[in-house]
């Protein structure tokens, strides 16, 4: 018996075989990216308090009232200046700071000079201190390594962090940060200052994926902004089906909490504000 297959025929059998190809392709494109969601998250949460202490001691340096009266208000937390010791303490009591952000505890910066002084040291150390009911831990130390051109230069190293998500997570952190303050004061409350953020860090995620990450373009604060602005790190998670992505924070006009992640084009835009990331 002969056949005759028409070519509309063969045209609908190739076509059905493409699209069992694709399908087929499409499923093994399917990635994991739960180790990347969770790098990620865990890295907003892991710099978010050494970043914030250091804001907040820079504007407790610049506060007129502080500086006076030895005791201020400053973003929720009170703030307390020992002359003698050399000390700031800030207290937070369950206070919600214009991040959104929940802060209990203390932590207490010894600054053994100036905070604008060439050669000044200075030391962070957390007392109980959380937020969002994260327990923070770790060794944060700063140094002023003087004016370039409009701006104070600032060593940052971070070791031995830990921030503690529940009685089975915790994150375990490390950096080593370059940041500048510029020398021009801008016009917010009492003389906020533009401020950088640059280095390297690492550590493992509370899933328990080991990560090193690099920020590719400055993290940046603006007057009158509570959040990120602008900046993008990268990061890597050796073994993940997908290895590397970006961090992006959107801010760039407007003033928002809103970033974006970026794995090889598998893209989630988030927020900051209402414990988006803390999961």
């Amino acid at each position: 018996m002969n056949f005759i297959i028409s070519k509309k025929a063969i045209y609908l059998v190739l076509t059905a075989f493409v699209f069992i190809f694709m399908a087929g392709c499409k499923k093994n494109k399917e990635f994991d990216l739960r180790p990347n969601l969770n790098v990620s998250n865990d890295q907003i949460l892991a710099n978010r308090p050494f970043i914030y202490a250091f804001q907040i001691l820079l504007r407790a340096a610049t506060d007129s009232t502080l500086q006076s009266t030895l005791h201020a208000e400053i973003d929720g937390a009170t703030v307390n200046l020992d002359v003698k010791r050399q000390t700031y303490t800030f207290l937070f009591q369950d206070t919600m700071s214009s991040d959104s952000v929940r802060r209990g505890g203390a932590f207490v910066a010894t600054v053994d000079s100036g905070f604008f002084h060439k050669g000044t040291t200075m030391k962070i150390v957390f007392q109980g201190y959380a937020e969002d009911g994260h327990v923070v831990s770790g060794k944060d130390s700063i140094r002023c390594n003087g004016l370039l051109n409009d701006d104070y230069l600032y060593d940052n190293f971070i070791s031995e962090a830990r921030i503690t998500k529940d009685s089975a997570h915790n994150i375990q952190f490390r950096a080593d940060y370059k940041m500048s303050v510029s020398r021009i004061p801008v016009t917010y409350g009492t003389n906020q200052r533009g401020l950088t953020f640059a280095g390297n860090s690492g550590g493992i995620s509370s899933g328990g994926y080991p990560f090193t990450s690099s920020i590719e373009n400055a993290l940046i604060f603006r007057q009158m902004c509570p959040w990120i602005c602008d900046g993008l790190i990268a990061f890597s998670i050796t073994g993940a089906d997908i290895p590397s992505g970006t961090i992006e924070f959107m801010a760039k006009i407007d003033c928002n909490d809103n970033i974006k992640y970026d794995f090889t084009g598998n893209i989630y835009l988030l927020r900051m504000m209402n414990k988006f990331l803390l999961d």
